[in-house]
């Protein structure tokens, strides 16, 4: 049987220089706070671009979409985005744990 749905959340920031990340962030026992759990390491040129790109990770989390990220899931956690339009050269998944 399936364990607990994960509360993650998908924001995008914009940076200093301009370029704009997408960011995870993972609430714990039914809390409204977030705290972090994984962005772009590298900046995309607009707001849709790295949502999408957040968004493809997110997926990346669920075995199964029908029932979302579960705690219990073994695999399948992080997605490999290297191809999404828009991002910058030698972009990868950075893990805030």
């Amino acid at each position: 049987m399936a364990g607990q749905l994960i509360s993650i959340a998908l924001t995008v920031d914009q940076h200093d220089g301009g370029d704009y990340f997408w960011v995870l962030l993972e609430s714990f026992d039914n809390s409204m706070e977030f705290e972090p759990l994984m962005e772009a390491a590298k900046g995309f040129h607009t707001y849709a671009e790295a949502l999408q790109a957040g968004y493809a990770v997110l997926r990346g989390l669920s075995e199964d979409l029908n029932v979302g990220p579960r705690e219990d899931a073994d695999g399948g956690e992080g997605a490999d985005d290297a191809d999404v339009p828009g991002q910058r050269e030698d972009s990868a998944v950075r893990e805030l744990e």
